[in-house]
């Protein structure tokens, strides 16, 4: 089965993703050289690839409700009835869109809480660099939810849409 999405450009959050992986992938090649090649640790690699890969996810898995890539059973939506199945599907995504709003909301107050504590490493706000991840991809997965509601793409992929029937 192949898909006929068309291709559209890259966006800004798509970019942001991409930059991330390779600033990821770059800091943990010169840390693996400096411990191997020069026996020297980077004290600092760690940390900064931690906290980089926890944005890296949360973006990333916004990004997939966007694109509408987000794994799923779908076994028993399938045995229903279009119409239901629709119903279903539109649930499910006011329920994602709620449960966003409340990571929004918990998001904040915890960079609130949090405030002047700072990273073991660097010392750099730990509000901001760490959970602030949280309220800000889920705005964004709020904004990709609430579009996808706008244009009535509720399901992950509706029945028939962007897949080849066998012949």
């Amino acid at each position: 089965m192949t898909q006929n999405r068309s291709k559209k450009p890259l966006s800004i959050a798509d970019w942001l993703l991409v930059a991330l992986f390779s600033l990821i992938l770059m800091i943990i090649l010169v840390a693996v050289f400096f411990r191997y090649a020069l026996n020297h640790s980077l004290f600092w690699s760690d940390e900064v690839v931690r906290y980089l890969f926890v944005w890296f996810i949360l973006l990333g898995a916004a990004l997939a409700l966007r694109d509408r890539h987000h794994i799923r059973v779908e076994y028993f939506v399938d045995l229903l009835p279009p119409p239901m199945r629709r119903t279903v599907e539109l649930i499910s995504l006011l329920l994602i869109t709620a449960f966003s709003l409340f990571l929004i909301a918990a998001g904040f107050l915890w960079v609130r809480e949090t405030h002047g504590t700072f990273t073991s490493a660097l010392g750099l706000p730990l509000n901001i660099v760490f959970y602030a991840a949280l309220p800000i991809t889920s705005i964004l997965s709020v904004v990709f939810a609430v579009r996808r509601l706008k244009t009535g793409q509720y399901a992950e992929l509706d029945a028939g849409q962007g897949e080849e029937l066998p012949e």
